[in-house]
């Protein structure tokens, strides 16, 4: 972030020596505070795109509204369900979920097992990774499974170490 400042204040320093009128200094000044602010947001927005994955490692853990016990239960979610690290605290991780549920979770109830959970009404697992393999089964919005695999945009699915089929990835949140 500190090179992104650099880059504007350097921006801005050669552009004001290159006019001497005051009306495009102060010209000059607001349009390094916009440049400066879209970089500052950019960087923000990616890192929220890049969070670290994890899934829940017990059944029925409590999402806080804050780092602590002390703070309000704001819902509670099940084993494996799939969440996004936006920010750690001490031994809380803030968290968002795959609708965009922000909240609080122990970090010791976190596991690096990778999951998915289906965001489409109803899909087709198939046998294969394409559309042209065979549909094993159906699956709804909200099941959850465990990754197994990939290949290409397919995911290989799985329960409690048994394979179930493949998904296509766009058809799922948290990988």
């Amino acid at each position: 972030m500190e090179l992104m400042a650099n880059f504007a204040l350097n921006m801005q320093w050669q552009f004001l020596k290159d006019y001497d009128n005051y009306d495009y200094h102060l010209q000059a000044v607001g349009i390094m505070k916009k440049v400066v602010q879209f970089m500052l947001g950019f960087v923000f927005l990616t890192s929220l795109c890049w969070g670290e994955m994890a899934s829940i490692a017990k059944d029925w853990v409590d999402v806080r509204s804050g780092p602590g016990t002390n703070y309000e239960v704001l819902w509670r979610v099940c084993k494996d369900y799939p969440v996004k690290i936006l920010e750690k605290k001490e031994n809380w991780a803030k968290t968002v979920g795959y609708e965009n549920d922000i909240g609080w979770i122990r970090q010791s109830l976190l596991s690096n097992t990778q999951t998915v959970i289906v965001t489409a009404d109803e899909v087709n697992i198939r046998t294969g990774p394409g559309i042209r393999y065979a549909i094993a089964f159906k699956a709804e919005r909200g099941d959850i499974f465990h990754i197994v695999g990939r290949k290409g945009k397919w995911l290989k699915i799985g329960y409690d170490g048994d394979y179930k089929g493949w998904i296509r990835q766009d058809l799922v949140w948290g990988e």
